[in-house]
């Protein structure tokens, strides 16, 4: 059976980060405005902030493509894109995390071609993915970590 559908980062997510940095990139303004700004200070702000400009990138270019049975993968920063088919997999890492306050959560690594991709629960089009490769992966190579107990 040909399922198609895409996984993506959960929609709002890169502009959550790029308005959080942005608020935190007032600090440094507020206090170069107010006087000098020490040049450790700057850069400690310019690391700081580091971290949230790649998550909002990789927010936005992230996306896993499943059509006729390829799923072709743009990681979203560093390395180009790729592709694989369930006969490529090699190794499936599930996590499924039982949490009392948030609800099960779980994280599914891909290992295939000698590369890896990761998706998680709140992701967009997670379930579709995790049911892709469930059904056509070997089960062999479907390792499940159960992390907590489940709600009761």
């Amino acid at each position: 059976m040909d399922q198609d559908f895409d996984v993506a980062a959960p929609r709002g997510f890169s502009r959550f980060m790029l308005g959080t940095t942005a608020l935190l990139a007032l600090v440094p303004i507020g206090f170069a405005l107010a006087g000098e700004l020490p040049v450790a200070g700057a850069v400690s702000f310019a690391i700081l902030l580091s971290p949230f400009l790649l998550a909002a990138v990789w927010a936005r270019r992230f996306k896993v493509t499943v059509r006729h049975g390829l799923a072709s993968v743009n990681p979203g920063l560093i390395r180009g894109p790729w592709s694989f088919t369930s006969g490529d997999v090699t190794k499936v890492v599930r996590h499924i995390n039982h949490n009392k306050s948030v609800g099960t959560m779980s994280k599914m690594t891909v290992h295939a071609g000698g590369r890896r991709v990761s998706v998680e629960t709140l992701m967009q089009g997670s379930e579709e993915f995790e049911e892709f490769i469930l059904e056509n992966v070997d089960a062999g190579t479907v390792i499940t970590k159960v992390h907590g107990s489940p709600r009761e």
